[in-house]
């Protein structure tokens, strides 16, 4: 069985890149998704550290103490998330929401025979992005549910088709080629 998942080193080195470069160039919305996922990073490595078997790092906590294999995940999986959360900043100030869901809704062509409506998944999230970026900081969530009212969206959603060029087809099959290659050399 092989393991698509980057050992520590390699993790972190990856991390430390990505964010640098939604640093400098998508710095507004790196901040925006970190904001918004601070509470989620805290619970992960929260969640691991105490929850995870191990040797306690302080053994006079007993069973509240966090264990020294938990927090190593713990990091690993928040920096997994910081990844995600950097990479989706510099794609989304790259291309936009519109240009996003228009990538996703022609790689999911061939999902189309599984009788997935890439349509209604695109607009769906469409509609999710649109929210986080949109909605209000601070306890927003709150008076939406006192008041019972939904945010007003748009009353119509528009996708933007277009069609895969040679460079998109290149890195396609550049990225499948280097999966298959590191799945060969990692089983």
């Amino acid at each position: 069985m092989f393991s698509l998942l980057l050992p520590i080193f390699w993790l972190a080195l990856a991390s430390a890149l990505v964010i640098a470069l939604a640093a400098g160039f998508a710095r507004a919305r790196l901040g925006l998704l970190l904001r918004r996922a601070r509470w989620l990073i805290v619970s992960l490595l929260l969640l691991f550290a105490l929850a995870t078997p191990g040797v306690y790092l302080l053994p006079v906590l007993g069973g509240l103490s966090p264990t020294g294999e938990g927090l190593r995940l713990g990091v690993e999986h928040a920096l997994r998330l910081l990844v995600v959360l950097a990479a989706l900043a510099l794609l989304l100030e790259s291309t936009g929401v519109e240009g996003l869901l228009s990538g996703l809704h022609g790689l999911m062509r061939p999902l189309a025979c599984l009788g997935i409506d890439r349509s209604r998944v695109a607009v769906r999230l469409m509609l999710v992005l649109r929210y986080a970026e949109q909605a209000p900081p601070g306890r927003h969530w709150r008076r939406w549910l006192e008041e019972g009212q939904a945010l007003r969206g748009p009353d119509r959603l528009r996708i933007q088709r277009q069609r895969l060029t040679g460079a998109d087809v290149a890195v396609l099959a550049g990225l499948t080629f280097a999966v298959v290659a590191y799945a060969g050399t990692a089983s």
